[in-house]
This record gives C-alpha cells, structure tokens and sequence, in this order.
C-alpha cells in the first residue's frame, strides 16, 4: 500500500511533532510504501536526524544511532551521578534524594528481597547499574529525534548472554562445578526420567536468560510500531482520520513509558533470581 497521492509532496521528507512529547515520524515518500517508513525509524544507522527539514547528522568513526545512544545512556548516568555523589548533605534536595530512591529500589526491592542482605550486598552495584542503563536507554528512546537501542536485539540479546554467563560463573564458583550440574538432576526419581529432566533444566538456564533478552526487545521495539502506526493512518486514510490516531498514539506513548520503566525492573529483578538460584544448593 502507497501513501495517497497529493498529500505528502514527492521525495520530501520531514518529521511530525506532537509537541515534545510524542517521537519524531518521517512521512513517507510517494514511492516508497508503508513498511520502508515503519522500518526506517526504528532501524539503526549511521545517520540521525535531530530536526525537521535539517539535514542529517553523519555520526562520526562509522558510529551507528544505537551505539551512540547506549555511550549517551553511559554518560549521561555517571555524570549525574558522578557531580551528586560529591555533594552529600545532611538534607538533599529533591533531586538528589530521587536519584538516592532509585538506588534504594534496586537494593531493598530488588536484590535485599531475592538474595537475601547479606549476599546481596555484594549484587547491589552491579544490578543498580543494569538497572539504571536499561532505564536510561529506554527513556532516551522516548524523546523525540532519538532512537531505543533496547529496540535492536543484539542489543538485548548481548545482555542476556552477559547474565547467562553470569550464572554459570557465579553458580560453579558459589557451590562448584559438580554440585551446579548435580542440581539439574532431580533427587529420587527414576534414571530415565532424571536425565530426560537434567537435560530440560539445562536448556532451560539458557531459555530463560535469553528470554530476558527477547522480552525486552519484543516490548521495546513493538510500543514504537505501535505509535509509528497510528500516525501513519493519517496520510494513508485520511487527514481527518488524525482525530482518532492522534488520540490513540498520544495514549500508546503514556503506555510506552510506563513499559520503559517496568521492562528495566523485570530484566533487573528476573536476571537477579536467575543468578541467585544459579548459585544456591
């Protein structure tokens, strides 16, 4: 299916801001048809478009918009953390203390509730980490002009090997190589069964931390098409249609940073149980 013919002008393209709050839509060209223009906004690329009839941004040393949205999320989270843990004060501010709160999410509803404070004191650097990128990618993807890099699955996928390395590391260091593949086998069961179990719950340790992966590039990657979908109405059906898909994308997107931040926490939360029964007898 082509776009209509008349309302958006031959080979011109441009941007549809809703405000500053819904991402930028590049409307697509006469000859080129609805897929081509869903795609091009959520694939990745050497180019990024920041503002509407300006011409792209050409990211330097071959860089692509996803990897410099992840160095962005990298950045942006150890320079504000890095000026505000040099200020402590009796009393913080209003800022400091949300950055503090996010922490304390991570450590007492997260690790402290799953692994427990004595072993989880150890954890709660590295998952406040996890947890606080995931958190800033899926947000930036949420401003307009920029991308989601948790929209790209080798992206997602790359963390869930990261935890699935883990757990294997962790479980065959906490209570040895021989004792981690013992607990595959269940106890008192038959010889036949057990091995035809031992082999499932194997497989399983890899399913589910590459699930984690799919998970979230599944929700991030879909609330984007999503959006991208209901504008793209306007210029296949109608102009007027935009009454009604500007009211559902506008929906759509309150919904998206809802699951920016709910896909940060059970990535956080389920990588931490996987890891933490990885190494338990």
């Amino acid at each position: 299916m082509k776009p209509m013919t008349g309302i958006i002008p031959p080979r011109l393209k441009r941007f549809l801001f809703l405000g500053t709050a819904l991402p930028a839509f590049p409307l697509a060209a006469q000859e080129e048809d609805v897929s081509d223009t869903l795609f091009r906004h959520v694939s990745n690329g050497t180019e990024l478009s920041l503002f509407p009839y300006l011409p792209d941004v050409t990211l330097p040393f071959g860089m692509t918009v996803h990897q410099f949205m992840l160095i962005l999320s990298v950045l942006l989270i150890a320079l504000v953390y890095g000026l505000f843990s040099k200020k402590e004060k009796m009393k913080p501010k209003r800022f400091q203390l949300a950055l503090e709160s996010v922490i304390l999410f991570v450590r007492d509803d997260i690790v402290y509730s799953v692994m427990g404070e004595k072993k989880g004191k150890a954890w709660v650097p590295f998952y406040s980490t996890v947890f606080l990128f995931l958190l800033a990618v899926n947000f930036l993807g949420l401003i307009p002009a920029f991308k989601t890099a948790t929209g790209n699955i080798n992206v997602t996928m790359a963390m869930a090997v990261l935890i699935l390395v883990l757990t294997f590391i962790v479980g065959i260091k906490e209570i040895g190589a021989a004792a981690f593949f013992k607990n595959l086998y269940p106890a008192d069961t038959p010889f036949g069964i057990g091995i035809f179990v031992a082999l499932l719950e194997f497989l399983s340790v890899f399913t589910k931390s590459l699930i984690l992966g799919l998970r979230l590039f599944a929700n991030m990657f879909a609330g984007h098409m999503a959006i991208l979908s209901f504008l793209v109405l306007i210029f296949i059906i109608s102009p007027f249609f935009g009454f009604v898909a500007v009211p559902f994308a506008v929906f759509t997107y309150v919904m998206e940073v809802l699951i920016a931040f709910l896909q940060a926490f059970v990535f956080t939360l389920l990588s931490c149980i996987f890891i933490s029964m990885a190494s338990s007898h």
